[in-house]
């Protein structure tokens, strides 16, 4: 709407100007002023270099336009604007007062943007699945604050966040164009770099925490979660019964009634980090269709699709009360799925839980009040925190 009425007024002074009288031309000059403007650097205020506030301080304008020179105008009194490209630009601003159009022009501004943002390889040479992690930088005072900030990663992933420095590893080959994009006191900033990778096909690293044929990564136990409940291989298994499935010993976990059927492994020495280290938790599990004899017991099979619910949790404490759990819907029988359970973007702030110091892992299974069934676990496997990445 400003921009037609800005179009409107200057065709009509256009015409009014055409119509006057050559002989007497009336005088406009008390519509022609010195505009009371400023463009100023704030870049040491802001902390980002090349910041310039702009401000009018002239009463009684109809209309006014900033130019910045590069492509940019914003219809307002004041603000702050960061240029983040390198170039010369001539700022101006353009302003109606009556009926006469006012146009103060500024220095031209030689702006050096190219080091805003820094990237950097911090790939460990050497060690596996270091390859194609970056860290990139914002060059900014310290002080500086951002509001509605993200980074974009240009692959398709971006994460909102306030820091000035993040890392990420690219899985695929490729020119990446990434930008930081945030409020600076008022001031929409833009800023972007180039990122080029190399080779891709990188998958999250992951490594195998328990699958029940070896030694378990982490030394722990193995126990019952519910009393009876759950049957338990390795180190717990009874000696009458092996537990062993398609080939591979197995966390056998069965149910007669109730809600849920639980199993934990406590960790004896050292913990998991889910704060830095480790964000997902897989594993492979197979759901038995038909009925199935352990340990002298029958478990028939009658659990309907909307309570074939699997759980993942974890605890600091040797407790389920505050655990951080996700869950997963289970519809297929009588065949392997690959689960994984993500923890990335789950709370970790209750009081008995802390992300850096997981000693617990607890599968709990529900089949449902008054229904049975019987379902296997193998091979758990803990995937590596890469920032800014998900990968399914």
């Amino acid at each position: 709407m400003n921009k037609i009425l800005y179009t409107i007024a200057i065709a009509l002074l256009i015409l009014t100007v055409a119509c006057e009288d050559e002989n007497n031309p009336k005088d406009w000059s008390e519509n022609l002023i010195d505009l009371d403007v400023t463009f100023t650097d704030v870049s040491d205020e802001i902390g980002i270099a090349n910041s310039y506030a702009f401000e009018n301080n002239t009463p009684d304008l109809s209309y006014i336009e900033w130019d910045f020179g590069n492509g940019t105008t914003v219809r307002q009194e004041s603000g702050v604007f960061i240029y983040t490209v390198d170039g010369t630009y001539q700022p101006k601003v353009t302003a109606i007062y009556g009926n006469r159009v006012n146009v103060e022009t500024f220095g031209d501004i030689t702006v050096s943007a190219g080091e805003l943002i820094s990237v950097t390889d911090a790939s460990t040479p050497g060690v596996a699945g270091e390859e194609n992690l970056r860290q990139l930088q914002i060059n900014v005072n310290a002080s500086t604050v951002f509001t509605d900030s993200r980074w974009d990663f240009g692959d398709g992933t971006w994460i909102n966040t306030a820091t000035t420095d993040t890392t990420l590893r690219y899985l695929d080959a490729g020119t990446y164009t990434v930008k930081f994009e945030a409020s600076v006191q008022g001031a929409l900033l833009s800023a972007e770099a180039t990122v080029t990778i190399e080779s891709g096909d990188i998958q999250k690293q992951s490594v195998v925490f328990d699958d029940f044929d070896n030694d378990a990564m982490y030394a722990g136990v193995w126990s019952e979660g519910n009393d009876g409940d759950t049957k338990l291989l390795n180190e717990n298994k009874p000696d009458t019964n092996p537990y062993a499935f398609d080939g591979s010993n197995l966390l056998l976990m069965g149910k007669t009634g109730g809600w849920w059927t639980e199993g934990r492994y406590g960790i004896t020495e050292g913990a998991l980090d889910f704060a830095v280290e480790y964000t997902e938790v897989a594993l492979r599990v197979y759901l038995e269709g038909n009925t199935v004899n352990i340990g002298g017991d029958d478990y028939n099979f009658n659990m309907p699709e909307n309570e074939r619910l699997l759980k993942f949790g974890l605890t600091t404490i040797d407790n389920h009360e505050g655990r951080v759990e996700v869950e997963k819907t289970i519809t297929a029988t009588d065949g392997w799925v690959d689960l994984s359970f993500d923890f990335s973007d789950k709370d970790f702030s209750h009081s008995n839980i802390m992300a850096n110091d997981i000693k617990y892992l607890w599968i709990m299974f529900s089949h449902g009040k008054g229904t049975h069934g019987v379902i296997y676990v193998d091979d758990i496997v803990l995937k590596k925190e890469y920032p800014g990445i998900s990968i399914p």
